[in-house]
């Protein structure tokens, strides 16, 4: 049980992690109050969400390498084929778990006040569109994105940057069950 909830909190705490870094550091745009939480955006002030997005992506690609390093050292049974789709798809699950929580978190964090008189200058929270329930990506090429669940693209996103890392992890290994049979030498 204690093993499983390492695991557990040190597959999380990443993308924890990346969330309040990126409620912090993401460019906020800003507006000038109007009175009654009401305000008028500057419009060249901070980003539109699309250096938000840029930032969050990048942040949750990261969780994603942190929780598979996690899987793997904390598992080594999974290191085998069967295991894979696990190391893969965990942090997978968890980036898309933590693209629908950035935009309640960036509100509870960094919301703006209400009460802000006339003509203050007002930063509001970091945003970057409806994360979760549309499709991650600007672009209409492709697959349409309706077709598939929401947040698949976030899990697409995370499983895919875990699988890069399991497959430099597999190749960098001096595991001797990951080595290839015709690539040993007998001694």
């Amino acid at each position: 049980m204690r093993r499983s909830l390492g695991t557990l909190c040190g597959l999380l705490a990443p993308f924890v992690v990346a969330l309040l870094v990126w409620v912090v550091a993401a460019p906020r745009s800003e507006l000038v109050s109007v009175g009654g939480g009401r305000g008028v955006r500057f419009p060249d002030s901070g980003a539109d969400g699309g250096s938000q997005l840029l930032m969050l992506v990048i942040l949750l690609g990261f969780a994603s390498i942190c929780g598979a390093l996690v899987l793997w050292s904390r598992h080594v049974e999974l290191r085998r084929p069967a295991g894979v789709p696990v190391l893969a798809l965990l942090p997978g699950f968890a980036c898309a778990l933590a693209a629908v929580g950035a935009p309640w978190i960036a509100d509870l964090l960094a919301s703006s006040p209400r009460d802000v008189p006339f003509g203050e200058v007002v930063a509001q929270a970091p945003t970057a569109g409806a994360l979760f329930f549309d499709g991650m990506l600007y672009g209409t090429s492709g697959p349409s994105w309706e077709w598939f669940p929401p947040g698949s693209g976030w899990l697409l996103w995370g499983a895919m940057i875990a699988m890069f890392t399991v497959a430099a992890l597999a190749h960098f290994s001096r595991w001797p069950d990951l080595v290839a049979a015709e690539s040993r030498t007998d001694r």
